[in-house]
């Protein structure tokens, strides 16, 4: 039998939270809200009852500030360096705490968020949807990131100079190409384990399967949904 229990203190204000990922070293996870803000909370407190008591324990680590719509989507790069969100505000941003002496993201104005106990940056800002990014997915490599729209696209971008700690602003220069194979917008993305493959899921009632290499389609896949509803905010599939 599973048990669910969501601790009091793992909120966004009293609004919706659309997204959860847990790091892959199991120390926090991140959640992703209506308020705009992408939230890093302390796994411990939600597992240990005892750290959950002592108020010398962090519960939230830090929060991130710069989209100007609601987060829909967060992800976990598969090293656990970088840390991935889609937004409203049709970007997806990439984070990583920052190092000694940079300059970290400053909290919004008139925000009562306590200090944080990390410091994070967003070190990429990737533009080019022109809907809301609902679902991303990073490569198993950690090199490249897929991201859809309601703009019914999927796109694959480089996000190698974040890797490096490199651009603030991107767009074209990191944009690898455009999947335009849906006819409905696109809710769902994700790598297949050893990177030959993308899928994605959108309201056409398909899932295609799109080659890696040269980034054909390979298959599209559609009678296990033909009496599924179109009423989903997400349709995020994996592997």
């Amino acid at each position: 039998m599973v048990h669910v229990d969501k601790p009091s203190w793992v909120s966004h204000g009293g609004q919706p939270i659309f997204s959860i990922d847990v790091h892959p070293d199991g120390s926090r996870f991140a959640t992703a809200g209506q308020d705009h803000q992408v939230k890093l909370w302390a796994l411990k407190p939600v597992v240990n009852i005892e750290a959950e008591r002592d108020e010398s324990e962090p519960q939230l680590l830090a929060t991130l500030g710069g989209h100007l719509g609601a987060v829909n989507c967060v992800r976990w790069s598969v090293d656990g360096v970088l840390l991935a969100s889609g937004s409203d505000d049709h970007l997806v941003m990439i984070w990583r705490q920052a190092a000694a002496g940079e300059a970290a993201g400053s909290a919004p104005f008139g925000s009562r968020a306590p200090p944080p106990t990390e410091r994070w940056r967003c070190v990429l800002t990737l533009s080019g949807h022109t809907g809301d990014v609902v679902d991303v997915s990073w490569s198993p490599a950690g090199h490249r990131l897929a991201s859809v729209s309601l703009d019914n696209s999927v796109r694959i971008w480089s996000v190698e100079c974040a890797i490096a700690g490199g651009a603030r602003l991107g767009g074209p220069n990191q944009l690898i190409t455009s999947l335009d194979g849906h006819c409905g917008m696109v809710k769902g993305v994700a790598w297949d384990p050893i990177g030959r493959y993308v899928a994605s899921q959108g309201d056409d009632k398909a899932v295609l399967v799109w080659n890696a290499r040269d980034w054909t389609q390979s298959a599209r896949v559609e009678e296990p949904f033909t009496r599924t509803s179109q009423k989903t905010l997400f349709r995020r599939l994996r592997w």
